[in-house]
């Protein structure tokens, strides 16, 4: 394995290693080994330069694990050309999905291509990533996939707007999972349930019902409205009708 003492030499002779063509395992090595040299700071210019010949040759490989290989060892790497990032991004998901989740260098233009694309799995990545924009949040929820919906949700960087959070009641609502998932993200903003005062379907009602511990004979869409403008003017403390507490239910 290579460390930060790694000499110029010593990467020179990699890089003829692979000119070579070296087997395919030796190329996995290499691709591990070079991974954990690229991502040093500490490298000279003419190292770094002679490292990332080496990465961008195994990026090329016509192997899908030796590139599956050097995606996970360079995924972190700011050093990482975009080019090269976007390459290992568009390929197929084993090589693509840790610089989809993990890459710094990435734009959120490709991101978008890449959610626009429909691939469920790369998505997921992206709904990982340690800060997702808001407008990625937004293009994500409008695909209508419900699994990289619960990796937003999930995500404490996913700057999930209060427009998209209502747009994800509406749509996912109904689902259990994505319920679980708003339900375990925190208390709702005020603004979003001022806005889910004025819908009226049915599993959105349902929603309610379970957000504000309502039994469910007391539950429709009249009552639901009511009870959210009534918790919303009173900052969800109890009600002024004495039959009802907003954390325990009926008294």
């Amino acid at each position: 394995m290579f460390n930060a003492a790694t000499s110029a030499q010593k990467l020179v002779k990699r890089a003829n290693a692979l000119r070579q063509r070296i087997n395919a395992k030796n190329r996995i090595d290499l691709a591990h080994d070079i991974g954990a040299t690229y991502c040093d700071a500490s490298l000279s210019k003419n190292e770094r330069q002679i490292a990332q010949e080496i990465v961008a040759k195994l990026i090329h490989d016509g192997i899908s694990s030796v590139r599956a290989a050097i995606s996970q060892a360079v995924a972190t790497s700011p050093h990482l050309p975009r080019d090269l990032a976007e390459k290992l991004a568009q390929d197929i998901d084993e090589i693509a999905i840790p610089m989809l989740e993990l890459s710094p260098v990435l734009n959120d233009k490709l991101l978008e291509a890449i959610i626009e694309s429909g691939a469920t799995d790369k998505m997921n990545a992206i709904a990982r990533r340690e800060i997702v924009s808001a407008n990625l949040c937004r293009r994500i929820v409008a695909t209508g996939r419900k699994t990289p919906v619960i990796q937003l949700l999930q995500n404490p960087g996913a700057k999930i707007t209060n427009h998209t959070m209502v747009t994800i009641v509406r749509v996912y609502g109904d689902d259990e999972l994505v319920e679980k998932a708003v339900l375990d993200r925190g208390e709702l903003p005020d603004e979003v349930i001022n806005n889910l005062c004025e819908l009226t379907e049915a599993h959105v009602v349902s929603f309610v019902q379970r957000y504000f511990n309502l039994p469910e004979h007391v539950v429709n869409v009249q009552k639901g409205r009511n009870l959210l403008k009534t918790v919303k003017t009173t900052s969800q403390t109890t009600p002024t009708d004495d039959w009802w507490d907003t954390s325990k239910g009926a008294v």
